[in-house]
């Protein structure tokens, strides 16, 4: 199981992880606090360290983002980055109100005033 992986079970079973340097933070239910989790912190702490840290790094560089609303590629659709996740979302323009319409147009006339 990759670091990535039991990092998704662990939050699914409330098992709260947090990297401070070398040291990792664990915040468990009792329920979940069992002889396998203890193991498997202890085989996989330096990949789980190295993955929330990448994680903590990534959700930076999306906050200092922000919000951003852009034209997607596919005709007719609008691209979202969440500042939250860092993630980016395709929406149908048709859907999404006129502001995000206008920001997406501003997008796009402060890209071409850069070229």
């Amino acid at each position: 199981m990759s670091a990535a992986e039991l990092l998704e079970d662990l939050r699914r079973r409330d098992v709260r992880l947090e990297a401070d340097g070398l040291t990792l933070r664990v915040d468990a239910p009792k329920r979940a606090a069992t002889d396998e989790l203890h193991h498997a912190l202890r085989e996989n702490k330096r990949a789980l360290i190295r993955h929330l840290e990448r994680e903590r790094q990534r959700l930076e560089v999306a906050d200092r983002r922000g919000l951003v609303i852009k034209w997607a590629r596919e005709p007719g659709y609008l691209a979202l980055h969440d500042p939250t996740t860092g993630e980016w979302h395709e929406v149908p323009a048709s859907g999404c109100p006129p502001w995000m319409l206008e920001d997406a147009k501003a997008h796009r006339r402060r890209i071409g005033d850069r070229a």
